[in-house]
């Protein structure tokens, strides 16, 4: 049997921004995603403010995924990835009519 590499999993601490633009989420009645597109300002992105882009509303987050996959609206896989992360949250908050924060962790009692 062929011999696996097993891997440490290591959280990466730098942010990379994605030059497709940025995302803010909130939840309401449902979820909303913003696509904001990053502007340029002396031939450099600006990534704390955008041009918004697009609106994408959804009860789940895996449609929300599908949508920004289908629209190419990130072009890195640690953006999707912690785009993903933020969409689940955003849905266990709209289920459990509990807060959600983007990029906070979800303060759930128990």
């Amino acid at each position: 049997m062929k011999e696996v590499e097993k891997l440490r999993a290591v959280e990466e601490k730098k942010v990379n921004f994605d030059e497709k633009g940025f995302f803010v989420i909130f939840v309401n009645d449902k979820i909303t995603a913003e696509h904001y597109k990053n502007v340029n300002k002396g031939g450099r992105l600006e990534v704390e403010t955008g041009e918004l882009d697009k609106i994408i509303t959804s009860k789940d987050a895996k449609s929300i995924c599908d949508t920004v996959i289908r629209e190419k609206l990130v072009s890195r896989l640690d953006h999707m990835a912690y785009l993903a992360r933020e969409l689940q949250k955003a849905e266990i908050a709209l289920k459990n009519d509990i807060e959600y924060v983007q990029s906070e962790e979800l303060k759930i009692d128990r």
